[in-house]
């Protein structure tokens, strides 16, 4: 089977789109194009089955493959998949995140405010607790499911807060909001620099999560220590992560891929690829430490990688995911998408992680800010003090996870189907 190839960067690694075939090849049909694409690119092609073995079902043919993170997105859903993968655009939306602390008498509570959203241009406050949603009291155990239900059906939303002491009423229109995905919070004179994941279409439209970095570590450049939080942090695009890591080395190894490539002769072939560091980086000064949990995955750990062993960062929190391989990104020739693990990673030391994870120096069960503020005291002599968003009695709602973060950790019965 003959195909025209046109590769173009995106999603983890590199995304290729297949272009139509030569006119004077039949037109493959949806199962030949991606079985071609899994014998050419898939890291383990001796465990596909010759086609008849699939009955033409592209389904089937994926899941009868080991590796979990090599799948199938149907067209039916491939535009919004592609969407999740590429930014942080949110449809919809007014610009809030929420947390909820079960202790108080109105439970939920905003936690952060997203620049220029609705929420924002409005004048509503990070630190305010919700009263009520369009009329709805919020006063209730289940105040997270009743605002959810409330702020889905309606395009107008109409809250009442409470900030220090007094009420405020504010009506927004829900609209496209471009979400940050790199925050800042400063604790006790400490900032924490949550990374929450690594995309190239962010609230920074230039430069993404990279250039969110950058604006932070500038902005923070005075603090004698800062804390990285890659908790939960499921990975995005190898560049982003990349380029990242560059802002802390000024030499050295970053990281490095053995990977599979078409070669010029229609063939297969093994390559290798090092990415280097280059000088001049906004975080080569100043100590950091790096906080991450199980959850910590994919690009996250590229990172993480890269910078605790260039620069020997204290990791603190649990042992990491273990996803040291990386996905090539189709679209098919229905508009569907490919993905494709085709190469596995290594650390800047040669260490292979893929299926082990990345051990942290300092151990924190459930990678509790507990034990990270008391390893901070007892190093650096600081007394912390209760923050929002750091008290163990506030949860995260808005950031359970989703079998459509495909930057990192996606298990099996996870995997987007038809179906779903």
């Amino acid at each position: 089977m003959r195909l025209s190839l046109l590769c173009v960067v995106s999603f983890t690694i590199t995304s290729c789109v297949l272009d139509n075939p030569v006119s004077e090849v039949p037109e493959p049909s949806e199962f030949e194009y991606n079985y071609w694409l899994l014998s050419h690119w898939y890291l383990n092609p001796e465990e596909l089955h010759e086609p008849d073995f699939y009955d033409g079902q592209v389904n089937a043919l994926y899941n009868e493959l080991s590796d979990s993170y090599t799948r199938y997105i149907p067209p039916s859903i491939s535009q919004e998949v592609e969407q999740e993968i590429n930014s942080s655009v949110v449809l919809g939306d007014i610009g809030i995140e929420t947390l909820l602390n079960k202790k108080s008498e109105f439970p939920l509570f905003i936690y952060r405010v997203y620049p220029s959203s609705p929420a924002a241009k409005a004048g509503i406050e990070r630190y305010s607790t919700i009263i009520s949603i369009n009329d709805v009291s919020l006063n209730i155990e289940d105040a997270y499911e009743v605002y959810q239900k409330e702020f889905s059906g309606h395009k107008e939303i109409k809250l009442v807060v409470l900030k220090d002491n007094a009420f405020h009423t504010f009506s927004v229109i829900k609209e496209m909001v471009y979400a940050p995905t790199v925050f800042l919070d400063t604790i006790s004179g400490i900032p924490f620099i949550s990374i929450e994941s690594f995309k190239p279409n962010t609230w920074d439209q230039v430069n993404g999560s990279f250039g969110e970095m950058k604006a932070l570590l500038k902005e923070t450049k005075t603090a004698p220590l800062r804390v990285l939080d890659l908790r939960n942090n499921l990975g995005g695009h190898i560049q982003q992560c990349i380029d990242m890591a560059d802002l802390f080395v000024a030499s050295g190894v970053l990281s490095s891929r053995s990977y599979k490539k078409i070669k010029a002769d229609g063939t297969t072939g093994d390559f290798k690829t090092v990415s280097f560091a280059t000088p001049g980086g906004e975080g080569e000064d100043g100590e950091f430490l790096l906080f991450v949990n199980q959850n910590t995955a994919s690009c996250a750990e590229i990172f993480t990688a890269a910078v605790a062993e260039n620069r020997k960062f204290i990791i603190v929190g649990e042992k990491t995911y273990g996803k040291g391989v990386g996905q090539n990104t189709w679209k098919t020739k229905n508009n569907g998408l490919a993905i494709i693990t085709s190469m596995v990673f290594e650390t800047p030391n040669g260490s292979i992680y893929n299926g082990y994870g990345i051990q942290p120096d300092i151990l924190c069960e459930k990678a509790s800010h507990a034990c990270l503020f008391d390893f901070i005291q007892k190093k650096h002599a600081i007394q912390f003090k209760k923050s929002p968003g750091y008290d163990l009695n506030y949860i995260l709602p808005t950031r359970l996870f989703s079998s459509r973060n495909f930057g990192g950790a996606i298990i099996k019965q996870e995997i987007l189907n038809e179906n779903k």
